[in-house]
């Protein structure tokens, strides 16, 4: 897959244990990822989005989740892109809704988190074009809904959705990680501020439906992706990926 991901313009490392074989420091049942970009960050007007398919099925979220039915979607960090030049992660979980004449559609809802569940370093790397996100992966835990969210509730054309608030009916889901779900699979993706893909992993960038990361929960590492010469990228530096990592311990 190293050299198949190579060619096409994209580079991936394969993985490799973290030091001293504990997760790098990181908490057990803990994930870091690192997003960074070309050039300095600009959270006022650019989303970057880390998405997350934990369902144990399908495959790669890819950018284009407007035109799919977000296929592939569970959990999204989104950063940035509401104007204001500080910016908070924001995680997002995706529910299945069922509409009239039994239609589904898949919608945001944002979940909220204790700074004991997530951390957040706008400029890890110190250059002004990183950030951090350490996390419990118990929030990917989710929510249940009962009933079906409203009908009248309606994700927009972005990865990053607007904030829908919470179903007043959810409850926690407190439940392991089944052995079907340790599978994840990952994409980085940058929007403009009305939620318009920008640019992705894949050698097709915004548009890319090759580009797949997938990871084992289970597993102790540290793996990266690097940006490829030949990929289509994000017509400014703030928006173009450079490198996505990702940290995890059992």
């Amino acid at each position: 897959m190293a050299l198949a991901l190579a060619a096409c313009g994209r580079q991936v490392t394969p993985n490799r244990t973290s030091p001293g074989g504990s997760g790098g420091g990181l908490a057990a049942g803990s994930m870091q990822v690192k997003f960074q970009t070309q050039g300095q960050m600009d959270f006022a007007n650019v989303r970057y989005v880390i998405m997350f398919n934990t369902s144990g099925t399908g495959g790669e979220p890819y950018a284009n989740g407007y035109q799919t039915n977000y296929q592939n979607y569970s959990f999204a960090l989104v950063v940035g892109g509401s104007g204001n030049s500080v910016a908070q992660p924001v995680l997002y979980q995706y529910i299945h809704q069922t509409g009239p004449g039994g239609a589904v559609a898949i919608v945001p809802y944002r979940l909220f988190y204790t700074p004991q569940q997530l951390t957040f370093f706008p400029n890890s790397n110190g250059l002004g074009n990183e950030f951090s996100i350490t996390f419990d992966r118990t929030l990917f835990y989710g929510i249940s809904v009962t009933p079906s969210p409203s009908p009248a509730a309606t994700a927009s054309a972005s990865a990053s959705a607007s904030p829908s608030p919470s179903p007043a009916a959810a409850t926690p889901q407190p439940q392991p990680t089944t052995a079907a779900q340790t599978t994840w699979y990952v994409n980085f993706f940058t929007t403009d501020i009305s939620g318009n893909p920008l640019d992705a992993f894949g050698i097709g960038g915004a548009t890319d439906q090759s580009f797949v990361w997938s990871i084992n929960t289970t597993q102790i590492f540290d793996q990266q992706q690097f940006v490829g010469q030949n990929a289509t990228q994000a017509p400014y530096a703030s928006a173009q990926i450079s490198i996505g990592e990702i940290a995890n311990n059992p």
